[in-house]
C-alpha cells in the first residue's frame, strides 16, 4: 500500500498540481481514487494519468466556474451599464432574446429597485468526435475523428438595476449524435465532470466541448450587452 501512495504521490508533484484549477485538481484526485480503490490496476493508473497529462499539456483543460460542493458549473458576468435606466435594459434584453432565439416567452420579476429576467436559450457547438466511414471494400468502415455538431441548452437569468447588469446562465445541458453507435445523446454540463472518468476515446471531445461551450456563451453576453447600449441608436430614427 505504502508503494501505491508513493507512485500516486509522485505523478501528483510531477504535473505540479498549483499550475491547475479547481476541477483539474479534482480530476487527478478521481483518477488516484480510482486506482487506491482497486479499481484501476498500477499500469493502468500509470497508462491513464499520463495519457491525461499528454492530452491536457496539447489542448488545456477547460477553465470553468466549477464549485465542487454543489457539483455545478455556473457562469456569471457583471456589466456596468452606466447612464441606461432599467426599464431600457428589460426591455433591450427581452427585444434580443425575441430576434436571437424567437421567442419571448420570459419570466419577469421585479423587487423594488431590481428587476429580474429568466429565460431559456440554444446555441450550436461544434467538437471533434469519432465518425464510421466508409472507406473501401477491403477496409469497411473505419473510425475517423471530424467534427460533431451539439445543440447545448441553457437558461438565462438576468438580473437588472439602473445601469448595471448581471447574467447567470445555468442549467446548460446538450444533445447530440454519436455516429459510431447512432444514438441520441444528452448530458448535461455537470455530468461531463470529472472528464476522466469518461472513456479515454472521449476526453478530447468533451474538453474541446466544455472550451467551445465557454467561447459560445462569452459571446452571447458580449452580444446582449453590446445590443442593450445601442438602444439609442435603434431608437432615434
Amino acid at each position: 500500500m505504502k508503494n501505491l501512495h508513493r507512485i500516486a504521490l509522485l505523478f501528483v508533484l510531477s504535473i505540479g498540481v498549483s499550475a491547475f484549477s479547481q476541477t483539474q485538481e479534482l480530476e487527478h484526485e478521481s483518477m488516484m481514487n480510482r486506482y487506491l480503490a482497486k479499481g484501476l490496476s498500477q499500469l493502468e493508473f500509470k497508462e491513464l494519468t499520463f495519457a491525461w497529462r499528454e492530452l491536457t499539456d496539447s489542448i488545456g483543460y477547460p477553465e470553468v466556474p466549477y464549485d465542487s460542493v454543489s457539483e455545478k458549473v455556473e457562469y456569471e458576468f457583471i456589466y456596468a451599464l452606466n447612464g441606461i435606466p432599467r426599464e431600457t435594459i428589460v426591455n433591450r434584453v427581452s427585444e434580443w432574446a425575441a430576434v436571437t432565439f424567437g421567442s419571448t416567452n420570459a419570466l419577469l420579476t421585479q423587487q423594488g429597485n431590481t428587476s429580474r429576467l429568466i429565460l431559456n436559450g440554444s446555441v450550436e457547438i461544434l467538437f471533434p468526435d469519432m465518425f464510421m466511414v466508409w472507406k473501401n471494400s477491403w477496409r469497411g468502415y473505419v473510425e475517423t475523428e471530424q467534427l460533431n455538431s451539439s445543440i447545448c441548452y441553457f437558461t438565462m437569468v438576468f438580473t437588472i438595476k439602473d445601469g448595471k447588469l448581471k447574467s447567470q446562465i445555468v442549467n446548460i445541458s446538450y444533445q447530440y449524435t454519436d455516429f459510431v453507435s447512432d444514438r441520441t445523446i444528452s448530458r448535461t454540463l455537470n455530468s461531463c465532470f470529472p472528464i476522466s472518468i469518461n472513456e479515454q476515446e472521449e476526453w478530447k471531445a468533451l474538453i474541446t466541448l466544455v472550451n467551445e461551450t465557454k467561447n459560445s456563451l462569452d459571446a452571447v453576453n458580449e452580444l446582449v450587452v453590446a445590443y442593450i447600449k445601442d438602444y439609442e441608436n435603434d431608437y432615434s430614427w
